[in-house]
């Protein structure tokens, strides 16, 4: 086991990483992982052990709790630069307080507590209380084997064009968003058109993409067509192998897709 309860409906969790990490003892979507084998996404949390080096800098949009936020934080040290989007307000809390935790609060790491969108609005959030990380800005669809409470939320949504807009290189950026990768996505083109992000790590899940599965299809085939992206599959140890975007669509769900560009 790798976790011990504190209190106040908190677990204490030993990262096989290195570091430690404050999650909520009633998650079922983190917790019950990370206190067992005191990791999540082995695949992924292996390629950003071997592709983040020091002096990068690595946005991370859907943080969570910030388990890849603290990881990224490690690994480009106090010369690198962190960004992380988290638009749950409880969550975002959490994902602060860990940064603190792992005493990082020195390094260049901004926490935004904001949803990436098409747009620079307001967006409604549907917080689940028992599934935390599969919170979205998209409405759950209905699972009879989850008894779950959501709450629906307004929070403040940004292009990430304009978030990022002073970054003239990101050499990693991860998005895991549970269904609104396509207007994140739609909300990043210029930087994908000017060549500013090295690597893209998403997840395509038609389920939770719901009417956007298409679109986001066709996003994704004009950044190959347009912008020489390359898309790449992680295989269980991490490393990236070729995958064709239209077999990548066919599959309802991967969680480790990269894009290099």
């Amino acid at each position: 086991m790798r976790g011990t309860y504190i209190g106040r409906d908190r677990m204490l969790i030993d990262l096989v990483y290195g570091g430690m990490l404050v999650v909520p003892a009633d998650d079922y979507s983190l917790m019950p992982a990370l206190t067992t084998r005191g990791a999540i996404e082995p695949p992924l949390t292996k390629f950003f052990a071997g592709h983040v080096k020091a002096g990068h800098t690595i946005v991370d949009v859907g943080a969570n709790v910030g388990y890849f936020t603290v990881l990224a934080a490690k690994l480009v040290g106090a010369e690198g630069r962190v960004i992380a989007f988290e638009a749950n307000p409880v969550t975002c809390d959490l994902l602060k307080d860990n940064l603190s935790l792992n005493w990082l609060t020195d390094h260049d790491i901004t926490v935004r507590t904001e949803a990436a969108y098409s747009d620079n609005t307001t967006v409604k959030f549907h917080a689940s209380a028992k599934f935390v990380g599969d919170s979205s800005i998209q409405e759950r669809p209905a699972h009879a084997h989850r008894l779950d409470e959501i709450t629906m939320i307004e929070v403040p949504a940004v292009r990430l064009d304009d978030a990022l807009a002073d970054l003239p290189v990101i050499d990693l950026l991860k998005i895991d968003i549970e269904g609104g990768e396509f207007h994140a996505f739609t909300g990043m083109m210029n930087l994908i058109k000017e060549d500013r992000i090295r690597r893209i790590v998403f997840e395509w899940n038609a389920v939770m993409l719901g009417a956007d599965t298409e679109r986001f299809a066709a996003l994704l085939r004009t950044v190959r067509d347009e912008y020489g992206g390359a898309f790449r599959a992680l295989d269980q140890e991490g490393q990236p192998t070729p995958v064709a975007i239209d077999d990548l669509v066919k599959v309802p769900f991967y969680p480790f897709a990269v894009i290099e560009l």
